[in-house]
């Protein structure tokens, strides 16, 4: 199993970069606990539903703990609530909430309750992106004070691992004072191993004229574990080291090396309406500046309107002990309401 396990990200690539039919039959089988038989295309389980693609019904969600069996000839990556890794095609279990994941002569048997995850291994690339793009604006005529606040995340996700990148900007202007500018561009890395741990890799870019900083770059790697991985949360612990390069609105661009340790919690509700919350909370402190230490908070909370179409309400602080720019504010909070479409 082992073996196999590691064979996954070669096998997935393979079979992403093999050339599709000119058409291809849905015959994938979802048998719901009531006894109807659905017929389409199986893509995925994530947040406690498995979504099915059929040619008279479009694609439909159905909850989980509503199915019965799953037959499925087209290879698969799973995970459980214990983080174990299977792969392979989908076919009813002898018994009652059971499946087998059959690879390569190896037949693995799997209780339908404790997978968390499915995913389809031979769509085309496009089809495995994930994302959203929020914007919201705000203007108040006694003041003259205008706000714009724009965001986005993408996702690729592959056998074993994730890529994502996200960027985040606001702007306020207002007349007589001088304007704020708060930016982020992330690229990250998560790779997933059994039991739940996982290892993390990131760079970043950003600016915040109120903490005192034109532009900060960092690398950062280190390793985490899933604490919670189920069907409705999951709650991420991780550590590891950060080198950056801050360029101060005032004076010389410095190197810092930081000790950093993060949590990540989001909880879903996929009903209609679908509800996310995302917490995540991360630490810095200076190896290099003795007394140095930054706080990076933010809060997210969405609700779908319609089908693709959400409002968010988004809250963020930034806390330095010692901003790159002295007299710079060390506090930087904000909370914004939007309007956004995912994908």
């Amino acid at each position: 199993m082992a073996a196999l396990r590691r064979l996954a990200p070669i096998v997935g690539l393979s079979l992403a970069l093999a050339p599709a039919p000119a058409f291809a039959l849905k015959t994938d089988v979802v048998v719901l606990k009531n006894g109807d038989h659905l017929t389409g295309e199986v893509q995925q389980l994530e947040r406690g539903h498995l979504q099915l693609k059929t040619d008279d019904l479009g694609t439909v969600e159905i909850e989980w703990d509503k199915v019965a069996s799953v037959a499925a000839a087209a290879p698969f990556d799973l995970d459980d609530l214990s983080g174990n890794r299977y792969m392979g095609s989908l076919v009813p279990g002898p018994a009652a909430g059971q499946m087998l994941v059959v690879w390569a002569g190896r037949t693995d048997t799997v209780e339908l309750a404790n997978l968390v995850r499915i995913r389809r291994l031979n769509k085309r690339w496009w089809k495995r992106l994930d994302g959203s793009v929020d914007a919201g604006a705000s203007y108040t005529s006694a003041s003259e004070l205008f706000k714009l606040d724009l965001s986005a995340t993408l996702g690729w996700e592959r056998p074993g691992y994730e890529v994502s990148a996200n960027g985040s900007a606001t702007l306020s202007s207002q007349p007589g004072i001088d304007e704020t500018r708060r930016g982020s561009l992330a690229l990250g890395y998560e790779r997933r191993f059994e039991g739940r741990w996982v290892a993390l890799l990131k760079g970043q870019l950003e600016q915040n004229r109120e903490l005192g900083f034109d532009l900060r770059s960092s690398a950062a790697g280190g390793g985490g574990r899933y604490l919670v991985q189920g069907r409705s949360d999951r709650l991420l612990a991780g550590v590891g080291l950060s080198v950056n390069r801050e360029k101060p609105v005032e004076g010389e661009s410095t190197t810092n090396v930081e000790a950093t340790a993060a949590v990540n919690y989001d909880r879903f509700a996929y009903d209609f309406p679908k509800v996310d919350v995302s917490v995540t909370l991360a630490g810095f402190a200076s190896l290099n500046e003795g007394g140095r230490y930054r706080l990076e908070l933010e809060a997210a909370f969405k609700r779908e309107l319609v089908k693709d179409f959400y409002a968010s309400l988004r809250g963020y602080e930034s806390y330095d002990s010692r901003p790159a720019t002295e007299g710079a504010a060390k506090n930087d909070y904000g909370v914004t309401f939007a309007l956004g479409w995912s994908f």
